[in-house]
């Protein structure tokens, strides 16, 4: 049971962010209605899912993709991303569904690739949308059988120049000299000229102007702070997960006319990177990487490797 003492500081905690949210007024009320039509346009899609109606869920698309492409840049992102896995996850019974999923996923991320950073999707669902450029009808057959054409190069660089700006996006957000363990990120304590405080609480319970002001300050630096590290974890998440993914979706473009991934095209692929990533830095780090899952998959598999993997998918359908 609490003590009198914890519930009153488990009060005046939680009244810094009853503070912020009365001081955010009509925006919140705007944020939160946009937030409301976001589940319910989110629902429509689910809904269609699931008595696998196509044709609905085609017509919902197109009207979906325009209206949030005005209306919210993340919550577009997101509605992309779900509008992708619903084509490709429910069993339509139709071939078209694939080719509406990478269709909407190329889409979206050229849309997204033309505006300013500030102003693009969540780099979170630019990753997802990847997942879809190619789908899971472009075996190593299909692209053997577009290799033998004379537009296979333009066909190809239309496909990575998509990755290859997510991965340049990504690197660039990245910060190197983050600290997960910065000692500075601590919740300040009120200005020396308070005499009676605890850690937390509302600025409006101090009644001297310039100290609360002091302290509405450093408060502001540290949310700044929390949420830039939060941010950080975040995208290093991001890269842990998705780059292998993106280094093996690139090595077999780039593993021609095999396809095999044993084998990189490098000529081509540093081309394509020269024209379309302009930091030599985060080529080379594509490059790399690219080079370092070629390596990987021209490791002998093992019998014993093979059997773990098998173990492995077995444990994640069973969770």
């Amino acid at each position: 049971m609490l003590s009198k003492t914890n519930i009153i500081l488990l009060a005046m905690l939680s009244s810094v962010f009853l503070t912020s949210i009365v001081s955010m007024g009509a925006t919140s009320q705007d944020s939160n209605a946009t937030t409301q039509e976001l589940l319910h346009d989110r629902q429509r899609i689910e809904d269609l899912g699931r008595v696998l109606d196509l044709n609905a869920l085609e017509k919902l698309a197109v009207e979906l993709e325009k209206k949030w492409f005005v209306k919210d840049k993340e919550g577009y992102g997101y509605m992309m991303q779900q509008l992708c896995g619903t084509f490709s996850s429910y069993d339509f019974e139709n071939d078209r569904q694939y080719e509406l999923a990478k269709q909407y996923a190329v889409l979206a991320l050229e849309k997204s690739h033309t505006l300013q950073e500030n102003n693009k999707i969540p780099i979170e669902a630019e990753l997802q949308l990847l997942m879809y450029v190619q789908s899971v009808q472009m075996c190593t057959e299909y692209f053997r059988a577009l290799s033998h054409s004379e537009d296979w190069p333009d066909l190809r660089v239309k496909k990575t120049k998509l990755y290859f700006r997510s991965w340049d996006r990504l690197v660039k957000a990245i910060d190197k000299k983050w600290d997960p363990n910065d000692p500075s990120i601590i919740f300040p304590r009120p200005p020396d000229g308070v005499k009676q405080w605890v850690i937390g609480m509302s600025p409006e319970q101090i009644s001297d102007p310039n100290l609360r002001a002091e302290y509405e300050a450093a408060l502001k630096v540290f949310w700044q702070k929390k949420k830039r590290h939060i941010e950080q974890r975040h995208l290093r998440r991001l890269q842990k997960e998705y780059l292998p993914i993106l280094q093996k979706h690139l090595l077999r473009l780039y593993s021609g006319p095999a396809f095999d991934s044993k084998k990189l095209q490098t000529e081509a692929l540093q081309h394509d990177l020269e024209k379309h990533v302009k930091d030599k830095g985060v080529r080379e780090i594509i490059y790399d990487g690219i080079r370092k899952e070629l390596f990987e998959e021209s490791k002998p598999k093992t019998q014993e490797k093979l059997g773990n993997r098998r173990q492995s998918k077995i444990r994640r359908r069973l969770e």
